[in-house]
């Protein structure tokens, strides 16, 4: 356990934004209303996962699916090996954090 865990996931944050740049700057209310195609094109830009868009596209993955996907989804079901996977799947974390951040932002600090 850390003395400063706060501090910890400050920096787990900062090391994920510095290898998946794209995925900083996008919400996840705009992810949600992707279509199979931008899903695709998103997956593509990753880097080391430009063949594995075409199994989102295969797969007919839109945003509000993308968004659901578990780890285990993407390796299992989909066949996808695992360094691609996690980029993949950090990125929705990512994605899904954004969603959380907005959340408790709107409720304020009397909740």
């Amino acid at each position: 356990m850390s003395a400063q865990p706060g501090r910890d996931l400050s920096l787990c944050w900062e090391q994920h934004c510095k290898l998946l740049p794209g995925v900083a700057s996008v919400h996840a209310d705009t992810v949600q209303h992707w279509s199979v195609q931008e899903v695709s094109d998103f997956i593509h830009s990753l880097p080391g996962c430009r063949q594995q868009a075409e199994r989102f596209k295969d797969e007919q993955i839109d945003g509000r699916a993308f968004l659901l996907l578990t780890q285990r989804d993407i390796i299992s079901i989909m066949s996808i090996k695992l360094g691609p996977a996690l980029k993949i799947y950090n990125s929705i974390l990512m994605f899904r954090h954004t969603k959380d951040s907005n959340q408790s932002q709107a409720s304020g600090p009397d909740t």
